[in-house]
């Protein structure tokens, strides 16, 4: 709380694939597991991703207006190059982001986003701008000033709920950290861990779900996460702090140090970030600054072959 989809199917076992010789079950549980080991995960991206994400940036820039109604699904689908099955998986995702309706009669037509899509349209807009832009620095405040919000009363909430299991679920997972301070991605990851233990502590459900949108962050912007994440010894420091305001149990006073806290922090990343472009954020740009864990260790591995 200080910084801040793959699927795969199957069709399930019949009789026969679960039974040993003799009617007995569980013959072919251990050759199903070594096969679902061998698998391994299936790479996100796909051609439906693909589509959604571009017609998604082309909604959110404001280029597909809203208003604007859709090509028909034989015209759309030979302009992009993709079948209607891709085509209308693809809208599908983009209905239930709240960016495209389907009306009976008269097609597709582009939504009004701002009045009909939810906060993880804030996300694709960031990733979506150049982070040397000044849109994308409005946006990123928005980002930061929302997390503010969340944050302070997460912490209040917890402080007035939380039991002794949830804060002792604090400060493991705030122990871990110490592992991660020279991978800022893994510290990401980490402190959602530990906001997730904070936002269990409120028996909020909506406070949970808020907080998945943050969580998506470092797989979706890991660039951006890693400069948001730029003085991990620093963010170290604030879990005790946070604990402490939790297990005090005064809500008033939890939410406004907070508060106080995150403005300090948010003001001091701007003012270090204010004169560039942050490589890799905005734009689409997703791959980590190559001076990350991940980069380090592949020069190794190369230099010992």
């Amino acid at each position: 709380m200080v910084e801040p989809l793959m699927t795969t199917s199957a069709s399930p076992p019949t009789a026969l694939d679960t039974a040993r010789p003799g009617g007995e079950p569980g013959a072919a549980e251990g050759g199903a597991l070594d096969t679902l080991a061998a698998i391994g995960p299936i790479a996100r991206s796909s051609v439906v991703d693909a589509v959604a994400d571009r017609l998604r940036d082309e909604i959110l820039a404001g280029r597909l207006a809203a208003g604007s109604r859709l090509p028909s699904e034989r015209e759309f689908s030979l302009a992009l190059g993709v079948n209607r099955l891709t085509l209308r998986a693809a809208l599908a995702r983009l209905e239930a982001l709240g960016l495209v309706v389907t009306r009976h009669g008269a097609g597709t037509i582009v939504a009004s986003w701002r009045e009909r899509a939810g906060l993880e349209a804030l996300a694709a807009l960031i990733g979506s701008s150049h982070s040397k832009d000044g849109p994308w620095r409005e946006l990123l405040t928005s980002m930061l000033e929302v997390r503010r919000i969340v944050a302070a009363e997460a912490v209040a909430l917890a402080a007035a709920r939380r039991t002794e299991a949830d804060v002792e679920a604090m400060e493991e997972r705030a122990r871990e950290q110490e592992s991660r301070l020279h991978d800022p991605i893994a510290f990401a990851r980490g402190d959602i861990a530990f906001e997730r233990c904070v936002v269990r502590a409120t028996r909020n459900v909506g406070l949970e779900l808020l907080l998945n949108t943050f969580a998506r962050f470092p797989d979706e912007q890991p660039a951006l996460v890693a400069a948001l994440y730029d003085r991990t010894e620093e963010s170290l420091r604030y879990y005790p702090i946070v604990i402490g305001l939790i297990r005090a149990g005064d809500p008033a006073a939890a939410r406004e140090t907070v508060r106080v806290a995150l403005e300090t922090i948010d003001a001091a990343w701007h003012a270090r970030h204010a004169a560039g472009e942050i490589a890799g954020a905005g734009a689409g740009g997703s791959k980590p600054p190559k001076g990350d864990a991940a980069s380090k260790g592949k020069k190794k591995r190369r230099a010992s072959r």
